[in-house]
């Protein structure tokens, strides 16, 4: 039976591009300052900024506008143009008219520090999907991530058997091991392997952390591919498991 998951308004992106038209009007208002131009009354009482401090307020003011914007409020600007209904049937994604097969996928990306899911399909095109605009979540989440995993896993326990090297991009993985930044990590070597998520209150840090022969890796999870067949691969292989 398909699974629905409703479009819902993405507050906390809206609240970023808020924050992103209000740091925008400040320095519009300061650098309008020398024209006796005030659209913030309280600044007609102040000293125009010199030419320094103007080139020092724009060096601060526009990365920091353009972050809020456009990397933390892109999902308020994507939510206008999305479909109200997103349907997960046995074999695929359906986005509006748009369809993605689960058959075709080859690579599956979680970007975690935006909660974006890229979905790459034989024909070399990406599907983003933002989670933060739908419903449950973690639980779509979840769905897509076990629905790909399946597909994937059997093409990768094929060519491991057959001796390939299967790459996840940040990792690779083959019968002797795991390699990382060229160096094989054998399978008896590894002690333990684990999920770890910082967060400073605005940007989580997703890490797969793996320790072996007394040494500690971390490895971005954003940069991990089809990390869900990585995982079952890895559970299956570790000496503990």
């Amino acid at each position: 039976m398909p699974i629905r998951h409703a479009r819902i308004f993405p507050r906390h992106a809206f609240h970023c591009v808020l924050g992103g038209v209000a740091v925008a009007y400040a320095l519009c208002a300061v650098m309008l300052m020398p024209a006796r131009i005030f659209i913030l009354p309280f600044l007609s009482d102040g000293e125009p900024v010199s030419d320094e401090g103007m080139l020092f307020l724009a060096s601060m003011a526009v990365p920091a506008g353009l972050y809020l914007m456009v990397w933390r409020g892109g999902d308020f600007f994507a939510w206008w143009r999305t479909p109200p209904v997103l349907t997960l049937g046995a074999h695929g994604l359906q986005l509006g008219r748009r369809t993605v097969a689960f058959a075709d996928v080859t690579r599956l990306r979680h970007r975690h520090g935006r909660d974006h899911m890229l979905i790459t399909t034989r024909s070399g095109k990406t599907s983003r999907l933002r989670l933060g605009l739908w419903d449950h979540a973690a639980a779509l989440r979840a769905e897509v991530e076990e629905a790909i995993g399946k597909v994937l896993r059997g093409d990768v326990e094929r060519r491991m058997h057959a001796g390939d090297t299967v790459d996840f991009g940040a990792l690779a993985m083959n019968a002797e091991g795991l390699v990382h930044e060229g160096q094989l990590i054998a399978w008896s070597s590894i002690d333990t392997v684990h999920t770890q998520s910082e967060t400073d209150g605005v940007l989580v840090d997703e890490h797969l952390v793996i320790i072996a022969n007394g040494r500690t890796r971390r490895i971005d999870r954003s940069k991990i591919e089809n990390e869900p067949v990585l995982l079952a691969c890895l559970m299956q292989r570790l000496p503990a498991g």
